[in-house]
């Protein structure tokens, strides 16, 4: 077996899984990542936190985004960028286009740096305990973020996982170039990895 082989077909029952939630299920389910995330310490103090637009089934921020906005934080939002991703501000009438994938993205708003973030709502497909996330396997936020595998200390970007919590795996792989999560928080559970940045 091919060892992304395991990994895809994660993917594959994950995905099909979040997309067949109900309008209920989702409803609830997104009103309860809202309020854990709002409950957060480290989101009522972050100045600078990037979100993302929901596809695939994905746990919906668009409630959160405009509460964040509304409280006067700077907001920003993923663009594809050749090696990785360029995270550019948005707010309430930010001009939005839709990118190979399908995803909304700001196109011409100001850009940040990636390490002047000071959190990353960072969406998953699957997750572990310690902090090791399974994405759409593309590697955009691996890529973004490399730079966390040389601290020894995780001060900023701190890059919080949401999903809900079907999509916790007992245990996950950690291959070379993936970026570990500093926590993750699902519809049921706020999990604080402890297992620093780097494996």
């Amino acid at each position: 077996m091919h060892p992304d082989d395991s990994r895809d077909e994660l993917r594959r029952i994950l995905r099909a899984r979040r997309r067949a939630l109900t309008g209920d299920e989702r409803t609830l389910a997104q009103a309860r990542l809202t309020r854990a995330i709002r409950s957060l310490h480290v989101y009522r103090r972050a100045k600078h936190v990037a979100v993302y637009f929901a596809v695939d089934g994905e746990a919906d921020l668009s409630e959160l985004i405009a509460a964040t906005i509304r409280r006067g934080v700077s907001v920003y939002a993923p663009q594809l960028a050749d090696d990785g991703l360029a995270f550019r501000a948005l707010g309430a009438s930010t001009a939005l286009t839709t990118n190979r994938y399908g995803i909304p993205e700001p196109s011409d708003s100001a850009p940040i740096d990636a390490r002047s973030l000071d959190l990353v709502l960072t969406p998953l497909v699957g997750f572990d305990r310690s902090g090791a996330r399974l994405g759409m396997g593309k590697g955009y936020y691996d890529r973004t973020f490399e730079f966390l595998k040389s601290r020894r200390t995780w001060l900023r970007p701190k890059l919080l996982g949401v999903g809900f919590a079907f999509q916790e795996i007992p245990k996950l792989d950690f291959e070379r170039w993936d970026i570990g999560l500093w926590g993750i928080v699902t519809d049921t559970d706020t999990i604080h990895s402890n297992s620093g940045i780097t494996r």
